[in-house]
Protein backbone atom coordinates (compact mmCIF):
# COMPACT_ATOMS: atom_id res chain seq x y z
CA UNK A 1 0.00 0.00 0.00
CA UNK A 2 2.99 2.23 -0.50
CA UNK A 3 1.16 4.23 -3.19
CA UNK A 4 -1.11 5.61 -0.53
CA UNK A 5 1.62 6.63 1.90
CA UNK A 6 1.90 10.38 2.53
CA UNK A 7 4.41 12.17 0.29
CA UNK A 8 7.21 14.06 1.97
CA UNK A 9 6.30 17.75 1.90
CA UNK A 10 9.38 18.94 0.02
CA UNK A 11 9.72 22.34 -1.61
CA UNK A 12 12.59 24.35 -2.99
CA UNK A 13 12.50 26.92 -0.21
CA UNK A 14 12.80 24.08 2.31
CA UNK A 15 15.83 22.74 0.48
CA UNK A 16 17.36 26.21 0.54
CA UNK A 17 16.87 26.61 4.29
CA UNK A 18 18.28 23.15 4.93
CA UNK A 19 21.30 23.77 2.73
CA UNK A 20 22.05 27.13 4.33
CA UNK A 21 21.74 25.65 7.80
CA UNK A 22 24.17 22.86 6.97
CA UNK A 23 26.84 24.82 5.12
CA UNK A 24 28.44 26.63 8.05
CA UNK A 25 32.17 26.98 8.66
CA UNK A 26 33.95 23.81 9.68
CA UNK A 27 36.57 25.60 11.75
CA UNK A 28 36.54 24.77 15.46
CA UNK A 29 34.65 27.32 17.55
CA UNK A 30 34.40 29.60 14.52
CA UNK A 31 31.12 31.33 13.83
CA UNK A 32 30.27 31.91 10.16
CA UNK A 33 30.11 35.57 9.27
CA UNK A 34 26.88 37.23 8.18
CA UNK A 35 28.51 38.12 4.84
CA UNK A 36 29.41 34.50 4.23
CA UNK A 37 25.90 33.38 5.12
CA UNK A 38 24.46 35.96 2.73
CA UNK A 39 26.84 34.85 0.00
CA UNK A 40 25.89 31.20 0.46
CA UNK A 41 22.25 32.08 0.60
CA UNK A 42 22.42 34.06 -2.66
CA UNK A 43 24.35 31.28 -4.38
CA UNK A 44 21.95 28.57 -3.27
CA UNK A 45 18.87 30.63 -4.07
CA UNK A 46 20.24 31.38 -7.52
CA UNK A 47 20.97 27.71 -8.11
CA UNK A 48 17.50 26.68 -7.02
CA UNK A 49 15.85 29.40 -9.11
CA UNK A 50 17.86 28.20 -12.08
CA UNK A 51 16.67 24.65 -11.39
CA UNK A 52 13.05 25.80 -11.23
CA UNK A 53 13.29 27.82 -14.45
CA UNK A 54 15.03 24.94 -16.19
CA UNK A 55 12.40 22.44 -15.08
CA UNK A 56 9.58 24.79 -16.11
CA UNK A 57 11.08 25.15 -19.59
CA UNK A 58 11.38 21.38 -19.81
CA UNK A 59 7.71 21.10 -18.76
CA UNK A 60 6.69 23.41 -21.62
CA UNK A 61 8.60 21.26 -24.10
CA UNK A 62 7.08 18.07 -22.70
CA UNK A 63 3.55 19.52 -22.92
CA UNK A 64 4.15 20.64 -26.51
CA UNK A 65 5.13 17.06 -27.38
CA UNK A 66 2.08 15.66 -25.58
CA UNK A 67 -0.27 18.13 -27.26
CA UNK A 68 1.08 17.57 -30.75
CA UNK A 69 -0.61 15.03 -33.06
CA UNK A 70 2.70 14.68 -34.92
CA UNK A 71 4.73 13.08 -32.11
CA UNK A 72 5.04 9.33 -31.59
CA UNK A 73 3.69 7.30 -28.70
CA UNK A 74 7.26 6.70 -27.55
CA UNK A 75 7.97 10.45 -27.49
CA UNK A 76 4.78 11.06 -25.53
CA UNK A 77 5.71 8.33 -23.06
CA UNK A 78 9.17 9.83 -22.60
CA UNK A 79 7.60 13.24 -21.95
CA UNK A 80 5.23 11.84 -19.33
CA UNK A 81 8.10 10.04 -17.62
CA UNK A 82 10.03 13.32 -17.58
CA UNK A 83 7.10 15.12 -15.92
CA UNK A 84 6.70 12.34 -13.38
CA UNK A 85 10.40 12.45 -12.46
CA UNK A 86 10.05 16.08 -11.32
CA UNK A 87 6.61 16.52 -9.78
CA UNK A 88 7.56 14.96 -6.44
CA UNK A 89 8.65 18.52 -5.65
CA UNK A 90 5.53 20.48 -4.62
CA UNK A 91 6.73 23.74 -6.19
CA UNK A 92 7.31 22.04 -9.54
CA UNK A 93 3.99 20.19 -9.31
CA UNK A 94 2.26 23.52 -8.77
CA UNK A 95 4.18 25.08 -11.68
CA UNK A 96 3.00 22.31 -13.99
CA UNK A 97 -0.60 22.91 -12.91
CA UNK A 98 -0.30 26.70 -13.33
CA UNK A 99 1.04 26.40 -16.88
CA UNK A 100 -2.03 24.41 -17.92
CA UNK A 101 -0.59 20.90 -17.64
CA UNK A 102 -3.81 19.65 -16.04
CA UNK A 103 -5.71 20.14 -19.32
CA UNK A 104 -3.24 17.81 -21.01
CA UNK A 105 -3.37 15.28 -18.17
CA UNK A 106 -7.15 15.00 -18.08
CA UNK A 107 -7.14 14.24 -21.80
CA UNK A 108 -4.61 11.48 -21.31
CA UNK A 109 -6.28 9.81 -18.33
CA UNK A 110 -9.29 9.04 -20.53
CA UNK A 111 -7.44 7.93 -23.64
CA UNK A 112 -7.36 4.32 -24.93
CA UNK A 113 -3.54 4.13 -25.01
CA UNK A 114 -3.14 2.27 -21.72
CA UNK A 115 0.56 2.91 -21.08
CA UNK A 116 0.09 6.66 -21.51
CA UNK A 117 -3.12 6.55 -19.51
CA UNK A 118 -1.50 4.80 -16.54
CA UNK A 119 1.47 7.17 -16.52
CA UNK A 120 -0.84 10.21 -16.59
CA UNK A 121 -2.99 8.88 -13.76
CA UNK A 122 0.10 8.27 -11.61
CA UNK A 123 1.28 11.83 -12.29
CA UNK A 124 -2.09 13.14 -11.07
CA UNK A 125 -1.85 10.96 -7.95
CA UNK A 126 1.65 12.13 -7.11
CA UNK A 127 0.91 15.81 -7.78
CA UNK A 128 -2.12 15.68 -5.47
CA UNK A 129 -0.49 13.96 -2.50
CA UNK A 130 -0.39 16.36 0.46
CA UNK A 131 -0.84 19.26 -1.96
CA UNK A 132 -3.99 21.31 -1.39
CA UNK A 133 -3.28 23.54 -4.39
CA UNK A 134 -3.30 20.60 -6.82
CA UNK A 135 -6.13 18.82 -5.00
CA UNK A 136 -8.24 21.94 -5.51
CA UNK A 137 -7.41 22.23 -9.22
CA UNK A 138 -8.07 18.53 -9.89
CA UNK A 139 -11.39 18.75 -8.07
CA UNK A 140 -12.52 21.90 -9.91
CA UNK A 141 -11.42 20.57 -13.28
CA UNK A 142 -13.54 17.41 -12.84
CA UNK A 143 -10.77 14.83 -12.61
CA UNK A 144 -12.76 12.76 -10.10
CA UNK A 145 -15.61 11.83 -12.49
CA UNK A 146 -13.05 10.87 -15.15
CA UNK A 147 -11.06 8.73 -12.72
CA UNK A 148 -14.20 7.17 -11.25
CA UNK A 149 -15.30 6.00 -14.69
CA UNK A 150 -12.10 3.96 -14.83
CA UNK A 151 -13.38 1.84 -11.93
CA UNK A 152 -16.28 0.38 -13.89
CA UNK A 153 -16.72 -3.39 -13.79
CA UNK A 154 -16.09 -3.55 -17.53
CA UNK A 155 -12.53 -2.26 -17.18
CA UNK A 156 -10.33 -5.33 -17.52
CA UNK A 157 -7.05 -3.45 -17.07
CA UNK A 158 -6.30 -3.95 -13.39
CA UNK A 159 -3.38 -1.52 -13.52
CA UNK A 160 -5.61 1.34 -14.74
CA UNK A 161 -8.14 0.57 -11.99
CA UNK A 162 -5.42 0.41 -9.32
CA UNK A 163 -3.80 3.67 -10.48
CA UNK A 164 -7.21 5.38 -10.58
CA UNK A 165 -7.97 4.40 -6.98
CA UNK A 166 -4.56 5.79 -6.01
CA UNK A 167 -5.28 9.09 -7.77
CA UNK A 168 -8.78 9.39 -6.29
CA UNK A 169 -7.35 8.77 -2.84
CA UNK A 170 -4.67 11.44 -3.32
CA UNK A 171 -7.21 14.03 -4.44
CA UNK A 172 -9.82 13.54 -1.72
CA UNK A 173 -7.99 12.46 1.44
CA UNK A 174 -7.75 15.29 3.99
CA UNK A 175 -9.40 17.63 1.45
CA UNK A 176 -13.06 18.26 2.19
CA UNK A 177 -14.07 19.75 -1.20
CA UNK A 178 -12.67 16.62 -2.84
CA UNK A 179 -14.57 14.45 -0.38
CA UNK A 180 -17.76 16.34 -1.16
CA UNK A 181 -17.25 15.92 -4.90
CA UNK A 182 -16.57 12.20 -4.44
CA UNK A 183 -19.87 11.85 -2.61
CA UNK A 184 -21.71 13.99 -5.17
CA UNK A 185 -20.65 11.81 -8.12
CA UNK A 186 -21.55 8.66 -6.16
CA UNK A 187 -17.96 7.48 -5.99
CA UNK A 188 -18.97 4.96 -3.34
CA UNK A 189 -21.05 3.01 -5.82
CA UNK A 190 -18.18 3.10 -8.32
CA UNK A 191 -15.61 1.89 -5.78
CA UNK A 192 -17.49 -1.13 -4.46
CA UNK A 193 -17.04 -3.38 -7.55
CA UNK A 194 -13.29 -3.14 -6.93
CA UNK A 195 -13.84 -5.23 -3.79
CA UNK A 196 -14.95 -8.05 -6.07
CA UNK A 197 -11.87 -7.86 -8.27
CA UNK A 198 -9.78 -11.00 -8.67
CA UNK A 199 -6.71 -8.74 -8.67
CA UNK A 200 -5.32 -8.47 -5.13
CA UNK A 201 -3.76 -5.05 -5.68
CA UNK A 202 -7.09 -3.59 -6.82
CA UNK A 203 -8.92 -5.14 -3.87
CA UNK A 204 -6.34 -3.93 -1.34
CA UNK A 205 -6.31 -0.37 -2.73
CA UNK A 206 -10.11 -0.23 -2.63
CA UNK A 207 -10.40 -1.70 0.87
CA UNK A 208 -7.70 0.62 2.20
CA UNK A 209 -9.42 3.68 0.72
CA UNK A 210 -12.76 2.61 2.20
CA UNK A 211 -11.10 2.19 5.60
CA UNK A 212 -9.35 5.57 5.39
CA UNK A 213 -12.45 7.47 4.29
CA UNK A 214 -14.67 5.73 6.84
CA UNK A 215 -12.30 6.69 9.64
CA UNK A 216 -12.32 10.35 8.57
CA UNK A 217 -15.97 10.96 7.67
CA UNK A 218 -18.96 9.37 9.43
CA UNK A 219 -21.30 10.24 6.57
CA UNK A 220 -19.07 8.28 4.21
CA UNK A 221 -18.95 5.41 6.69
CA UNK A 222 -22.74 5.31 6.79
CA UNK A 223 -22.90 5.49 3.01
CA UNK A 224 -20.49 2.56 2.61
CA UNK A 225 -22.58 0.55 5.07
CA UNK A 226 -25.76 1.40 3.20
CA UNK A 227 -24.09 0.20 -0.01
CA UNK A 228 -23.32 -3.14 1.71
CA UNK A 229 -19.53 -2.69 1.79
CA UNK A 230 -19.31 -4.51 5.13
CA UNK A 231 -20.87 -7.68 3.72
CA UNK A 232 -18.61 -7.68 0.66
CA UNK A 233 -15.53 -7.26 2.84
CA UNK A 234 -16.74 -9.97 5.20
CA UNK A 235 -16.94 -12.38 2.26
CA UNK A 236 -13.18 -11.91 1.80
CA UNK A 237 -12.29 -12.58 5.44
CA UNK A 238 -10.45 -15.83 6.18
CA UNK A 239 -9.29 -17.42 9.49
CA UNK A 240 -5.64 -17.46 8.48
CA UNK A 241 -2.72 -18.22 10.79
CA UNK A 242 -0.04 -15.97 9.25
CA UNK A 243 0.43 -12.42 8.02
CA UNK A 244 -1.47 -11.56 4.87
CA UNK A 245 -1.76 -8.00 3.57
CA UNK A 246 -5.16 -8.62 1.99
CA UNK A 247 -6.55 -9.96 5.26
CA UNK A 248 -4.97 -7.14 7.26
CA UNK A 249 -6.55 -4.53 4.98
CA UNK A 250 -9.90 -6.34 5.14
CA UNK A 251 -9.79 -6.30 8.94
CA UNK A 252 -8.80 -2.63 8.93
CA UNK A 253 -11.79 -1.75 6.75
CA UNK A 254 -14.19 -3.86 8.81
CA UNK A 255 -12.95 -2.27 12.03
CA UNK A 256 -13.56 1.29 10.76
CA UNK A 257 -16.97 0.43 9.30
CA UNK A 258 -18.12 -1.20 12.55
CA UNK A 259 -17.09 1.74 14.78
CA UNK A 260 -20.09 3.69 16.13
CA UNK A 261 -22.06 2.65 13.09
CA UNK A 262 -25.55 1.66 11.98
CA UNK A 263 -24.32 -1.80 11.04
CA UNK A 264 -26.99 -4.50 11.03
CA UNK A 265 -26.06 -8.18 10.93
CA UNK A 266 -28.25 -11.24 10.90
CA UNK A 267 -27.78 -13.70 13.76
CA UNK A 268 -26.12 -16.15 11.38
CA UNK A 269 -23.64 -13.64 9.99
CA UNK A 270 -22.86 -12.35 13.46
CA UNK A 271 -22.07 -15.88 14.65
CA UNK A 272 -19.86 -16.59 11.62
CA UNK A 273 -18.00 -13.31 12.04
CA UNK A 274 -17.42 -13.88 15.77
CA UNK A 275 -15.99 -17.33 15.01
CA UNK A 276 -13.58 -16.11 12.33
CA UNK A 277 -12.40 -13.21 14.48
CA UNK A 278 -11.78 -15.52 17.43
CA UNK A 279 -9.73 -17.83 15.21
CA UNK A 280 -7.66 -14.96 13.80
CA UNK A 281 -6.91 -13.68 17.30
CA UNK A 282 -6.03 -17.06 18.77
CA UNK A 283 -3.90 -18.22 15.81
CA UNK A 284 -1.90 -15.01 15.46
CA UNK A 285 -1.75 -13.55 18.95
CA UNK A 286 1.88 -14.51 19.47
CA UNK A 287 3.09 -13.49 16.01
CA UNK A 288 4.53 -9.97 16.09
CA UNK A 289 4.09 -9.67 12.31
CA UNK A 290 0.36 -10.04 12.85
CA UNK A 291 0.01 -7.47 15.62
CA UNK A 292 -2.08 -5.07 13.54
CA UNK A 293 -4.27 -7.89 12.24
CA UNK A 294 -4.98 -9.05 15.78
CA UNK A 295 -5.66 -5.52 17.01
CA UNK A 296 -8.10 -4.86 14.17
CA UNK A 297 -9.86 -8.14 14.92
CA UNK A 298 -10.12 -7.22 18.61
CA UNK A 299 -11.47 -3.80 17.67
CA UNK A 300 -14.20 -5.40 15.57
CA UNK A 301 -15.15 -7.68 18.46
CA UNK A 302 -15.49 -4.66 20.75
CA UNK A 303 -17.41 -2.68 18.15
CA UNK A 304 -19.87 -5.51 17.64
CA UNK A 305 -20.70 -5.45 21.33
CA UNK A 306 -22.15 -1.96 20.93
CA UNK A 307 -24.51 -2.97 18.11
CA UNK A 308 -28.21 -3.37 18.89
Amino acid sequence: MSDNSPRRSLNLQGVLKYAVAHTTSQEDDAKPSTDLDDEKSRFLEGALNSLTVGASNDFKTALEILDSPETSTEEKKESLNHLRSHIDDIDLANSLAKMGGTKTLIRYITMPEEDLQALSINIVAEMAQNNIFCQDIFTKEKFLPALTRNLSEGNENANIVRCSIYAISSIIRSFQPGMNEFKRINGIKALLPCLKSSNSDVYIKAAFLIASLSSLDKSLRDAFLKADAFSILFENLRPIDCFDVKQETTLYALSTLSLKSNLKLSAGKRKDLDLILAQIISKNNQNENCEDMVNYAKNIVENLKTLP
